[in-house]
């Protein structure tokens, strides 16, 4: 793959240290390196001593030498730079040389080896010393980067100019569950779909191309070893290069958090949304027969017109406690644990029961997995609904569906076309009802991962019944007193 060009010019600044013992070299060759690069500073010394000295306060990305120099020589000079900087570019720049001692600056690694001359020469020092200084500066970079990488944790990849994985490291076959061995060779669409590779590679023709920006980041699902979609962010840049493509590096970050965060912020917006609607509209009516009550009371001092503005009132307080039920619980319980439904709905039943009210209850234990708090809240509604919407007495059973349980009352039922309304908050058929009872009932149902369904009991009323979604459960009434 071949791209005209691509990448722009670097034109970071490039910081040379030039010692030499003849004050006349530095300064040509000071000028000529500052006529030939760009963005070069050039710090001459004639000392090798102070140029250690200098290296140990100041940054240089290469230091150009002579090699005979009074004290201490350019191969000495080499050894010592290289003891305190293994890496840093050391170029030797000199007007004497020989085979011998080519191959000695070798063995002690120096980065190149040049004899003084002409402007030909300098030349080739310039290009020398702004090719060492580059690599130098991306080995510190990539140093730099690996280092806040590994403390990251993210997964990186890097595909070559063949669209084949090169690299990737150990978070990167965490996240796919492949063998590194599988990955590498292998194309981007081992982990990506179809549309997952055409975005990525629109994405790469932008970035090579001479306009285009120098990363990119976009969405992507990276499908693992086990089937799953992890939903990510792919964060892509092209590895540099001049006129050949070498091929791209990216950096994966898993937005699966983000996007449950967004998902119940939605969640949150819609009951929100919801919430303001029925403040708005609901508490219209209670609040507005309250002050007609009130005017009443004035006028008349009746009693029956104070009992209506209590009664208003009290509606008016259990619509906002289920109001605030419903705000502050979500969809959301905290760590579930066997429990009991008899128990919890022997204790809830109280508030609720007359003299001549009665709760069928299985002889046997009913256990479900859930949050005992919720599963009383749920009760509780379900309770007050058949009181409100049965004649006295009511009864109320609860009894064992398949792996869940259902809880039936002897009302006048729910017709098939509204059992679907009956969750909508607000929505209520009794006299004085707020109509958040049942959406109650129905957010904790789906925070447990129950499913509720309405059917006809028995007794002829409603029948509420709670199965978990992952069951194959059949209906089954094991007690009904």
């Amino acid at each position: 793959m071949s791209i005209e060009n691509p990448q722009r010019a670097s034109s970071a600044p490039i910081e040379v240290l030039h010692v030499d013992d003849d004050p006349a070299v530095l300064d040509l060759t000071q000028s000529f390196l500052d006529e030939e690069l760009d963005a070069v500073t050039v710090a001459t010394t004639t000392d090798p001593d102070e140029a250690l000295e200098r290296l140990d306060a100041e940054t240089f990305h290469c230091v150009v030498s002579d090699l005979e120099m009074p004290g201490r020589d350019g191969l000495e000079l080499l050894e010592a730079v290289r003891d305190r900087y293994p890496d840093l570019p050391f170029v030797l720049y000199t007007g004497k040389g020989s085979e011998e001692i080519a191959a000695e600056a070798i063995n002690a690694g120096v980065t190149g080896y040049l004899q003084k001359g002409g402007p030909d020469q300098i030349r080739r020092l310039a290009n020398r010393v702004q090719h060492a200084a580059a690599e130098h500066r991306s080995r510190i970079e990539s140093e730099r980067y690996s280092t806040v990488l590994r403390a990251l944790g993210y997964p990186v990849y890097v595909v070559n100019e063949d669209a084949a994985f090169e690299y990737v490291n150990e978070a990167f076959v965490e996240l796919t569950g492949y063998d590194r061995e599988e990955i590498l060779g292998s194309t981007p669409g081992l982990i990506k779909t179809d549309e997952g590779v055409e975005t990525a590679n629109d994405m790469l023709s932008q970035i090579v191309s001479s306009t285009g920006p120098d990363r990119q980041k976009f969405k992507v699902d990276i499908r693992t070893a086990d089937g799953d979609v992890v939903p990510c962010y792919d964060h892509m840049a092209a590895l540099p290069f001049d006129d050949e493509f070498r091929g791209s590096v990216g950096i994966l970050r898993d937005a699966t958090a983000e996007q449950r965060r967004r998902q119940e912020l939605l969640r949150q917006n819609e009951r929100l949304d919801e919430f303001t609607s029925i403040v708005s509209h609901d508490l219209r009516t209670p609040l507005g027969n309250a002050k007609t009550a009130a005017d009443l009371a004035r006028a008349t001092g009746d009693e029956d017109a104070f009992d209506r503005l209590e009664t208003e009132h009290e509606r008016m307080e259990q619509m906002i406690e289920d109001l605030l039920t419903l705000a502050r619980e979500g969809q959301t319980v905290s760590e579930t644990e066997p429990t009991d439904v008899t128990a919890i709905a022997a204790e809830a039943w109280e508030p609720f029961c007359c003299a001549d009210d009665s709760l069928d209850l299985p002889d046997a234990e009913l256990v479900v997995d859930g949050d005992p708090s919720r599963l009383r809240q749920l009760l509780e509604n379900l309770m007050r609904n058949a009181v409100e919407h049965a004649d006295s007495p009511v009864t109320v059973t609860v009894g064992r569906v398949g792996d869940g349980f259902y809880v039936a009352d002897n009302g006048p039922g729910i017709d098939r076309e509204r059992r679907e309304q009956v969750f909508e908050p607000g929505y209520t058929t009794a006299a004085g009802g707020t109509g958040f009872g049942l959406s109650i009932v129905k957010r904790v149902a789906d925070a447990h991962g129950w499913e509720v369904t309405i059917t006809e009991g028995e007794a002829g009323g409603a029948r509420f019944e709670f199965v978990d979604q992952r069951s194959d459960a059949t209906t089954e009434a094991l007690s009904v007193s």
